[in-house]
């Protein structure tokens, strides 16, 4: 519109100047008709805003969150399957407890759990963990070295011992110590009554959709055992969505809220020194040496190793933090003293 409408006033120009004014006018029209094809620098152009993500999961949110992180134990025995709450966790940290048996620490940023549980007691080391996504701990019980780090207010936490039947809910259809619960109004109420905020989103971890990483092999099945005890071997199975499921002990990782199978995008092995410390078998777990890691995502090995980063189990690939894909991660500790060799199996 802007072209024609110069032409137009130009037309009127000529027609009522001489010869000699009509040629300048026809030399501004041109002029100002290249003038018009240029972009004016002036003008701002916006980008479209870069969607939200998760600082756990790097999976995309419909706005930004602040809310904190909260940690939960839960009971990973074999009456307290199938859980409620894996899926919506962000992090899950698979560890041994005393006896052969594995505890679960869910990390939950990105949506909080309506229900969860089974939740179960506490050790040193889990909260060690939890602390460094500065979340709110919850459990149902702790080991001595673990009430004594509570005590001291080293992390903000409700737990079990205090608040059973009040914030923790007890199921009847199993036996205790397999049915203690609790959840999101629970984890809100909780945090009132000890005067603790929700609010504090934790430092993102580093996460890529690409293929920044040159693969060992392709592994579309492995498993992960903890000293060859069958109740605590999970199996994993790689999916062309690019997601894992688990079995552990034979039978599929379900969510019992929704009954579906647990989609998992990471599975990082991270070896670590562990050591017995008294009559009852609780173990001394390093979380600061770092060493050896080894990193499952979208049907791919990579060897690589693990540092601690403000109490954090980073993958380090190349001496650089490694991209992880979007989606939960699950992250195994296990002794170093046997390591991936002996307890973790590929099948080609």
């Amino acid at each position: 519109m802007k072209r024609v409408l110069l032409v137009a006033i130009s037309s009127l120009m000529v027609a009522c100047s001489g010869n000699h004014e009509a040629e300048n006018q026809l030399n501004n029209q041109e002029n100002q008709s290249t003038a018009i094809q240029q972009p004016d620098k002036t003008e701002k152009v916006h980008a479209p805003a870069a969607s939200p993500v998760s600082p756990l999961s790097g999976e995309q949110l419909n706005e930004v969150s602040n809310q904190r992180a909260i940690s939960v134990i839960l009971n990973n025995h074999p009456k307290a399957r199938p859980q409620s709450g894996l899926s919506e966790a962000d992090i899950i940290y698979e560890v041994l407890a005393e006896g052969g048996i594995t505890r679960l620490l869910a990390i939950y940023q990105s949506q909080y759990p309506e229900r969860v549980g089974p939740i179960r007691s506490a050790r040193d080391y889990h909260i060690a963990l939890a602390g460094a996504y500065n979340s709110f701990f919850v459990a149902h019980g702790y080991s001595p070295d673990a009430f004594n780090l509570l005590e001291q207010g080293v992390i903000e936490h409700m737990n079990g011992i205090q608040y059973d039947g009040e914030l923790f809910i007890r199921s009847s259809d199993r036996a205790a110590p397999h049915n203690s619960y609790s959840g999101s109004g629970y984890f809100e109420q909780g945090a009132q009554r000890r005067g603790v905020s929700l609010e504090g989103a934790p430092a993102a971890m580093v996460f890529s959709s690409e293929s920044d990483l040159v693969p060992d092999k392709a592994v579309p099945e492995f498993s992960v055992t903890y000293d060859g005890n069958e109740m605590y071997t999970s199996s994993y199975f790689y999916h062309s969505d690019g997601s894992y499921t688990r079995k552990s002990a034979g039978e599929i990782t379900l969510d019992e809220e929704s009954g579906e199978p647990v989609s998992i995008a990471n599975v990082l092995i991270a070896e670590a020194q562990h050591r017995i410390v008294d009559d009852q078998g609780r173990l001394d777990i390093d979380l600061s040496t770092g060493g050896n890691a080894h990193l499952f995502t979208k049907g791919e090995y990579f060897k690589m190793e693990w540092k601690e980063e403000d109490g954090r189990v980073v993958p380090y690939y190349k001496g650089e933090p490694a991209p992880l894909t979007p989606g939960l991660s699950w992250i195994h500790i296990i002794p170093e003293e046997k390591g991936f060799e002996e307890l973790v199996t590929i099948n080609d």
